[in-house]
């Protein structure tokens, strides 16, 4: 009986002297671990804005950095890597050529936001074909979450279409081998140029893929560059309409105050009023001989006093 792996075995995909154990360790490597997004908050001491959310695929990390030691920042090749720069304009003017002369045509970083309150002055001298989004500051949370959110999304989809690249041309050494194996074992001629054959039409489709993979990725770059170049103006649009919203919920806080000190003023004036006509009963239900007797006992306690009887 021959063991698994030898002459007489095949593979799941049809080749000879491939055990499915084999076939399985190719297949485990080449799925991707979790892969690590970081953001970078680089900052003079300022939160960020944004509370970190959870990924099913990505690890997604915060790391603070002091806007004066950007200069120490080590990017990994593996990770997703986006800037969140909150700064002044006179320390942005001292690091700006600097800081974007290092990352903003970095291989490794997908995208750098300044945000600023003087963020109409920054933004006219970058260049538009740099990867640098400014936003004024304060920044809305819910648009700032949405861009990072995308970005990561769009930098994780390529890295993985990078690995599917690589593991293809991987798979051709693989093959050669097959190739050289498949020679030995057959001896016949029109066996062995069968098999050259296939292995020649596979590595074909092999090189057809990586360009497709290639031509997909230079898709989703072109259409995040266009999203981009858009997000600017929307972002203002979603700003003037949180104001609005925000200056009628004032309003609307105001008239409520005003409706509820109404309604304690008619409650005061309800309470007085039952006083007055719980005074009133009472007065009514004594009788005429109780008046009169106490009329009478109100002179006779005047004369004991020695006041006088009143006008």
């Amino acid at each position: 009986m021959e063991k698994p792996g030898r002459k007489g075995l095949k593979s799941p995909d049809g080749i000879p002297g491939r055990s499915e154990s084999t076939y399985a360790k190719r297949i485990d490597r080449g799925k991707s671990a979790l892969k690590t997004a970081n953001i970078w908050h680089i900052t003079s001491g300022a939160e960020f804005p944004v509370h970190i959310w959870k990924h099913p695929r990505i690890n997604i990390e915060l790391r603070k950095v002091v806007l004066k030691e950007y200069k120490s920042i080590e990017l990994d090749p593996q990770d997703i890597n986006v800037f969140y720069v909150n700064t002044q304009i006179k320390d942005w003017n001292e690091i700006k050529d600097d800081f974007l002369k290092r990352f903003e045509l970095h291989p490794f970083v997908a995208l750098i936001i300044v945000v600023s309150p003087d963020a109409e002055e920054i933004f006219p001298k970058l260049s538009p074909k740099g990867k640098t989004e400014v936003l004024e500051n304060p920044v809305q949370p819910r648009t700032l979450r949405i861009i990072l959110d995308r970005v990561i999304q769009t930098e994780f989809f390529k890295l993985i279409a990078n690995e599917i690249g690589n593991s293809c041309l991987a798979n051709v050494g693989f093959f050669e081998g097959v190739f050289e194996l498949a020679n030995k074992e057959y001896q016949d001629a029109n066996k062995a140029n069968a098999a050259l054959h296939a292995i020649l039409e596979f590595e074909a489709k092999i090189k057809k893929n990586n360009e497709d993979i290639n031509k997909a990725i230079e898709r989703v770059n072109e259409l995040k560059n266009q999203e981009l170049l858009t997000l600017h103006e929307r972002l203002k649009v979603s700003e003037i309409i949180d104001t609005l919203k925000t200056m009628e919920l004032k309003h609307a806080l105001e008239l409520r105050k005003a409706t509820e000190r109404a309604l304690e003023y008619s409650s005061i004036e309800e309470i007085e009023m039952n006083r007055i006509l719980e005074a009133q009963t009472k007065l009514f239900a004594y009788t005429e001989q109780e008046i009169r007797e106490l009329v009478e006992e109100n002179k006779r306690l005047r004369k004991e006093l020695g006041l006088s009887e009143p006008t």
